[in-house]
C-alpha cells in the first residue's frame, strides 16, 4: 500500500435541507487544468437488487456522473484521460476506518477481461495495469448503506484530487429522478460545476 500523500486535503461538509454532502479537495490542485476523464471499473458501485433493477441504477449513476463532469468542461477519453473516476457505494454501515475498495480486480484475473456493461465505452483501457492509488487509501467516515462515493484521481500521479459523498443512501430512493438527484447533489459542490451554474 502506498503511503498517504504528503499533500493536505481539505474536508468540507455541507449541511442543508437535503442529504449532507462531504467533499475533499487536494490542496493546491487546479481542477480546471484537467480536460478529460474515464472510469476505473469497480464492483463496489454495484447496488444489490432492492425494489428496482440494479443494472438500471448502476447505469443511471454513471450517466449522471458523466453529465456533471461534462458540465464541468471535461470530455471522455478512454485511452489517455487526465482524470480517472472511481465510484463506489458503501454496502454496509460502518463507523470504522476501512480500506478503499480494490478497483478493477473482479473478475479481471488471468484471462478474464469482461467489464460490467454499465461502464459501456467510458472505462480507462489501461485499468488492468494501473496499480494503487495514492491518498485516501483509507476512510474514517461513517457511511450509510448504499452511500455513493465519487473519487477523482490524477491518472499521472495516481493521487486523489477530489472526493465527494452523500449521506443519503441510494437504497432509500426508488425513482430514477431521485437517484440522479443524489449524484447531482454531490457535484453541486464540485468547484467547476458550481462555477458553471453561476
Amino acid at each position: 500500500m502506498l503511503k498517504y500523500s504528503a499533500f493536505l486535503f481539505l474536508l468540507v461538509s455541507f449541511t442543508a435541507c437535503g442529504p449532507r454532502i462531504s467533499t475533499a479537495k487536494q490542496d493546491g490542485v487546479n481542477l480546471s487544468r484537467f480536460n478529460t476523464f474515464a472510469y476505473l471499473p469497480n464492483t463496489d458501485i454495484e447496488v444489490p437488487k432492492k425494489n428496482y433493477g440494479d443494472e438500471d441504477v448502476n447505469t443511471l449513476v454513471i450517466k449522471t456522473i458523466n453529465a456533471n463532469l461534462q458540465d464541468a468542461g471535461y470530455t471522455i477519453n478512454t485511452n489517455n484521460p487526465d482524470l480517472l473516476v472511481l465510484v463506489s457505494t458503501k454496502i454496509d454501515f460502518d463507523n470504522a476506518t476501512t480500506a478503499n475498495p480494490v478497483y478493477a480486480s473482479y473478475p479481471y484475473v488471468s484471462g478474464v477481461s469482461t467489464v460490467s456493461p454499465y461502464y459501456s465505452n467510458y472505462y480507462y483501457t489501461g485499468f488492468a495495469s494501473y496499480g494503487d492509488i495514492a491518498g485516501y487509501d483509507t476512510d474514517s467516515y461513517s457511511y450509510k448503506e448504499g452511500t455513493v462515493i465519487v473519487n477523482l484521481v490524477n491518472r499521472k500521479t495516481k493521487e486523489s484530487v477530489w472526493k465527494g459523498a452523500t449521506s443519503e443512501s441510494l437504497y432509500n430512493e426508488n425513482q430514477a429522478d431521485a437517484i440522479a438527484q443524489l449524484v447531482n447533489e454531490i457535484f453541486q459542490k464540485y468547484p467547476l460545476v458550481e462555477k458553471s451554474k453561476k
